[in-house]
């Protein structure tokens, strides 16, 4: 999937959309229609003290050390944002969050790049029988960072699943992102592997819709 999406559901009604508290040192971010790698975004994870949803804002991309090639030195770490479905449960990198970090991130829309000069930007959306848009969420992984060559403090990072296309996506890129349905939160957050794996999967075409397409990638339409 590209790296770029739009959640504009507000802080109050995530709680409630999710069934998620807030956190209490958590501080709030407002609406953006254009969210890109290492920006900060919500997510809704379980907290294990008291089994219970929670909102929170973390930063995309979970941080991969790095070095420069010409002197060894440590340099700023990739923001690695996507997990292949292919490889979440098996890879070091990802297995252990898969295991114990499961969130959800919440969306309203997310979008693909078609072409160069122009790129044509196309957003997509989950829509319900009447073809409105609805919020939605991808199934997400969680993880903290800390120490070099992080820089000082503990870095709260996530990262979002992505799988085949399913037959619109397809048209438009070799993968896309994994829509957990909302009958199916529990089972991404509570589940045990087998549980959660089976939710790697294409979100139904049928349940989907191109929002919009153009030239200008931060402009989305919900």
């Amino acid at each position: 999937m590209c790296n770029l999406y739009s959640n504009m559901t507000a802080h109050e009604a995530m709680t409630q959309l999710f069934s998620a508290r807030p956190r209490e040192e958590t501080d709030v971010v407002g609406l953006k229609r254009a969210i890109f790698p290492r920006n900060q975004a919500a997510i809704v994870a379980l907290d294990n003290r008291i089994g219970e949803r929670e909102l929170r804002y973390f930063q995309w991309g979970f941080l991969l050390p790095q070095k420069s090639k010409r002197t060894g030195v440590p340099i700023k770490p990739k923001a690695v944002t996507n997990a292949r479905s292919e490889t979440i449960t098996t890879s070091p990198f990802w297995q252990n969050s898969f295991r114990h970090r499961r969130c959800l991130v919440p969306a309203t829309a997310y979008c693909e790049p078609v072409g160069r000069q122009p790129t044509i930007y196309h957003w997509f959306g989950v829509t319900n029988d009447a073809k409105q848009p609805l919020p939605f969420a991808f199934a997400g992984l969680w993880q903290t960072f800390e120490g070099e060559p992080y820089g000082e403090g503990v870095h709260y990072t996530f990262t979002i699943a992505t799988t085949r296309p399913n037959e619109l996506a397809s048209q438009y890129h070799n993968r896309m992102p994994v829509i957990v349905d909302n009958s199916q939160y529990d089972q991404w957050l509570l589940g045990d592997v087998a549980e959660a794996k089976e939710l790697l999967q294409p979100f139904e075409a049928s349940k989907m819709l191109l929002l919009a397409k153009g030239e200008n990638m931060t402009i989305c339409p919900i």
